[in-house]
């Protein structure tokens, strides 16, 4: 019996053996990938089993079912969802081959070059075909899509019968239509009689398969074998901000992958080695992608989104997308081999926002084209473009400069590389047929004589050709197309050949912008006489000739740009050009009328320019002039240019700013400054009354009455957009208090407006004599006219005044001034005044004064007996000594360095003996001497011991805080 069952075993062990080896020779299946790699079977009609050993058949291996001579038919089952590159191709006999009604992505050349193949059927649930999915497949006849049309390119319906036909779902017919086009796919469409059926990418959630750490919002892994994924924007109400380091490194399915939007950053190796991967949808939020993040990404294309910022270290090396590599704004820099050993793309562009190209970005890759879309170049390391053998144009952004364009063929040389740096044609034109003349200098090369097309915007091709020889274009002839009537745009062709503007080239046409290239170096006389349309032009560096009247009549022109040197130019070249509004001059001595009259408003100079004729830049409107520190102090050269506008260089000397504002006549209360100074002129920036509270004189400018009721009155600017230049000796009757003067009056009480606070705005220049006398109720006045002279008696005898603050200061405090203020207790004043007249503080309530004056008039302080300490300031050209005159209470006089030669001695009699006149400590003792004798000699003091060195104990004298005391009256 033992014998017997053992017997059975072994059989069963053999026959197991049998079974299992059978098996194996007919199926190459890798299970933990679940790809099936090679049929090895001989059936001409095959079945895919939906499993082996217990696994699900999910993937076909590259050429898999492949180069068969023998099989005529394929099933798969719906367990598979991508078939690789080249998984049935190439099988003479096949003729039919039923999908997977999952099916997610088909590789490149996966069902093509199968010629016996006449109708195939797309599973709705295609959603990616690769290039020569179906192509050279001769004999095809019908295609049926079931779903909406999946993501493909021309490539992968290449090389059909012309009569084949595609039907796709009724309700997708213009869908379809719509991405042929887009294609240039010109294969028939027809609608098949059936609705799409259609799959949304919420169908391939699948969170509970993805680990995801919460703290920090980022998928750390999946554990999931979908081919499509949708990712979504939150896991239990986390958003997802990261996918983490080697979360899907060498999964073996993912084939199209949906980001969330939210998402910022890819991590490192985060799709490293995804064979399968052939599409992601990249969200707008996304801002980098780490190293190696996509090595050997099988996608036709890179859809990276706008606002992406950084391509880390061989974020898609090993690479092989068919279409043009474009990448999009925002990017600033792309790492080290970024894009290495990248094959079948050709061309890259690049974008304006790059920074830096790393080092071997590009080596070995296939690269035949290379656009460079920045005016700004970004950094470029030597070996970026290493070993890319095929390379044979890079072109830059059009208006790059011929520097920038030599520094990149130096590191292009530098490789070794056969590749010609270029700057990109210009944008705007088409190349057209133009007639041509022989070089008078060199018959071997061609002038442009005529246009033959009726393109309005055109540029000249670079060479012209015959079954002999090929000439180049090297100029426009004499009078080419002087009178033309259809060219509106010119654009000299971006070769660095195209040199000669003819005398009269363009005269009396019609164009507006001519794009004349750095390759220009004459511009014949007259050259754009009379184009009254030309609205812009630049003349660029390379220009060595500018013939006599080249844009005389160019009365149209808004823009120039002289980046040659700018005295090629004849004297008032642009003048009167009255809609020229902006101007770069980089180079040269300006002449002299060169832009006068015209509308220029902005104007851009560079550091290189050497000098400025006289009126150069007179009747313009310029915002702002800016004075390079090289250029010689010349007031002519600025002549008629507002002063207001008019700046120097930040790095300007003192001695310079100084010269320049003396030949400029800068006023005395808002000198020249350098850039980034701002103005010392302080606007008044209370809000005025309303301007019918006053009657204007538009002629002297000049406020002739206050007919307001306000008591605190705001002065306006502007008075029916006149300037407010005067204010009359009238103009504040109504606020005069008789009943409180000396003056015979039949005036009432409440007869008069008691006026309590005045601002003067800074477009003040005068103010009449007396205007404000009698007005005992003012209290305040704040002004910001830089007045020239108060003139006299202005604020004399106001019973109620006890501040003033001339918030930009005034160049003369006149007679009388202040006379007879009593309570005036505060007078501040922003600058040294010229001079301080007769009695200007006369019996005032002044109990200390600071003054800094070149010139102190008789009698200026007399009588103001609370004043206890007067600080005089240094630089006192004259001070009569009768400035002291009954001052009963004084105390200190302090002299800040003050030349006893400039005291004029006369009677004081002061009457107080204990007065103390300080001086600095480094005053001499002849001075002191002298100082002696004249405070002695005019009887301020009886001994000179009271003369003595010391600081003197009043502190700066700060402006008064004008919005603490203007919140008294409610002003703000």
């Amino acid at each position: 019996m033992m014998k017997k069952t053992c017997w059975l075993f072994m059989i069963l062990i053999l026959l197991s053996g049998v079974c299992v080896s059978a098996e194996e020779t007919i199926w190459n299946f890798d299970s933990e990938a679940y790809t099936l790699r090679e049929y090895m079977g001989t059936d001409t009609n095959v079945v895919v089993p939906d499993t082996l050993d217990g696994v699900p058949v999910k993937v076909l291996y590259m050429s898999c079912l492949g180069s068969s001579d023998t099989l005529t038919s394929v099933v798969l089952p719906d367990s598979v969802t991508v078939l690789r590159n080249g998984a049935l191709s190439f099988c003479e006999n096949l003729t039919q081959i039923t999908l997977s009604e999952n099916l997610i992505s088909i590789g490149r050349g996966c069902l093509g070059s199968n010629h016996a193949m006449t109708e195939i059927t797309i599973p709705a649930s295609v959603c990616y075909m690769r290039g020569d999915a179906l192509g050279f497949c001769f004999n095809m006849q019908k295609i049926v899509f079931e779903g909406a049309c999946p993501i493909f390119y021309s490539q992968a319906l290449r090389a059909l019968p012309d009569d084949v036909v595609v039907y796709v779902p009724n309700d997708q017919l213009e869908a379809y239509k719509k991405v042929f086009e887009e294609n240039d796919l010109l294969l028939e469409i027809q609608p098949s009689g059936k609705p799409a059926v259609l799959h949304t990418p919420d169908e391939y959630l699948d969170t509970e398969n993805l680990i995801f750490d919460p703290e920090t919002g980022t998928i750390t892994g999946y554990e999931g074998t979908n081919a499509r994924l949708t990712i979504p924007e939150t896991i239990d109400g986390v958003p997802v901000k990261s996918i983490g380091k080697r979360a899907f490194a060498f999964h073996d399915i993912l084939s199209y992958l949906t980001l969330p939007e939210g998402l910022e950053e890819i991590e490192d190796e985060a799709f490293t080695d995804v064979q399968t991967l052939y599409y992601v949808e990249f969200p707008s939020t996304l801002k980098r992608i780490g190293d190696y993040a996509f090595r050997g990404y099988g996608g036709d294309d890179l859809n990276l989104p706008e606002g992406l910022e950084y391509i880390g270290e061989g974020a898609f090396i090993y690479t092989a997308p068919t279409q043009d590599l474009i990448i999009p704004e925002g990017v600033k820099e792309i790492g080290p081999s970024a894009f290495a050993s990248m094959v079948w793309t050709s061309n890259v562009f690049l974008p304006s926002t790059l920074e830096k190209l790393d080092e071997e970005c590009f080596k070995n890759a296939s690269l035949t084209y290379v656009y460079m879309d920045g005016k700004t170049l970004p950094e470029i390391a030597d070996t970026a473009f290493a070993e890319c053998s095929n390379l044979r144009d890079i072109d830059l952004n059009e208006y790059c400069t011929k520097q920038q364009m030599l520094d990149v063929q130096e590191i292009v040389d530098a490789q070794g590389l056969e590749c010609r740096v270029w700057r990109n044609q210009n944008t705007e034109t088409v190349a057209a047929h133009f007639s041509t003349v022989e070089n008078p200098d060199d018959p071997n090369t061609l002038y442009i004589s005529g246009y033959e097309e009726d393109l309005p915007k055109v540029r000249s091709y670079g060479t012209y050709s015959d079954d002999e020889k090929e000439w180049k274009i090297t100029g426009i002839a004499d009078g080419a197309l002087k009178g033309d009537q259809t060219i509106t745009y010119f654009a000299v062709n971006h070769n660095d050949l195209f040199t000669y503007i003819g005398k009269e080239a363009f005269a009396e046409s019609i164009v507006e912008h001519v794009d004349l290239f750095d390759s220009v170096t004459t511009i014949g006389a007259e050259a754009f006489r009379d184009c009254t349309e030309l609205k812009e032009i630049t003349i660029p560096a390379s220009v060595t000739e500018i013939g006599e009247n080249a844009f005389a009549g160019c009365s149209g022109l808004t823009q120039v740009n002289i980046l040659c040197d700018v005295g090629l130019l004849p004297e008032g070249a642009f003048a009167g050009c009255e809609n020229l509004t902006e101007a770069t001059v980089m180079t040269g001595s300006i002449p002299a009328r060169l832009f006068e009259g015209s509308g220029l408003t902005t104007l851009h100079m560079g550091d290189s320019v050497t000098a400025i004729g006289a009126r150069a830049f007179a009747g313009t409107s310029l915002n702002e002039f800016i004075i390079p520190t090289n250029i010689p102090v010349n007031g002519e050269s600025l002549e008629g240019v507002s002063p207001e506008c008019i700046r120097v260089s930040a790095d300007a000397t003192d001695e310079q700013v100084a010269e320049w504002a003396a030949v400029l006549d800068y006023p005395w209360y808002d000198t020249l400054h350098r850039v980034g100074e701002e103005s010392s002129l302080i606007k008044m920036p209370y809000e005025p009354l309303a301007e019918d509270n006053f009657e204007f004189d538009p002629d002297t400018r000049t406020i002739t009455a206050y007919t307001g009721t306000a008591v605190d009155v705001i002065i306006p600017r502007t008075i029916d957009g006149i300037p407010v230049e005067n204010i009359s000796y009238n103009a504040f009757e109504c606020a005069r208090d008789y009943l409180t003067s000396e003056m015979a009056t039949n005036q009432e009480e409440g007869d008069w407006i008691p006026m309590r606070c005045l601002i003067l705005p800074e477009t003040l220049k005068s103010i009449e004599d007396s205007a404000f006398m009698d007005c005992h109720d003012l209290e305040t006045v704040i002004c910001y006219a830089p007045l020239e002279n108060t003139n006299n008696g202005v604020f004399q005898e106001l019973q109620g005044l006890k501040t003033v603050i001339f918030v930009n200061g005034v160049r003369q405090m006149d007679n009388y001034l202040f006379n007879y203020c009593k309570n005036l207790k505060t007078v501040w004043c922003k600058n040294q005044v010229d001079r301080i007249g007769m009695q200007c503080f006369g019996v005032t309530g002044l109990e200390q004064i600071c003054v800094n004056a070149k010139d102190i008039d008789y009698s200026a302080f007399i009588g103001s007996e609370s004043l206890k300490e007067i600080h005089i300031r240094s630089g006192v050209e004259r001070l009569n000594l009768t400035a002291f005159g009954m001052l009963s209470g004084i105390e200190t006089i302090c002299l800040e360095g003050i030349d006893p030669n400039v005291l004029e001695t006369d009677w004081v009699n002061l009457e107080n003996s204990s007065v103390t006149i300080l001086v600095p400590e480094d005053t001499t003792d002849e001075q002191m001497q002298l100082l002696a004798q004249k405070f002695q000699g005019s009887a301020i003091i009886t001994d000179a011991s009271q003369v003595k060195r010391g600081t003197c104990q009043m502190p700066e004298n700060p402006m008064p805080d004008i919005a603490e005391i203007l919140s008294a009256y409610g002003l703000s």
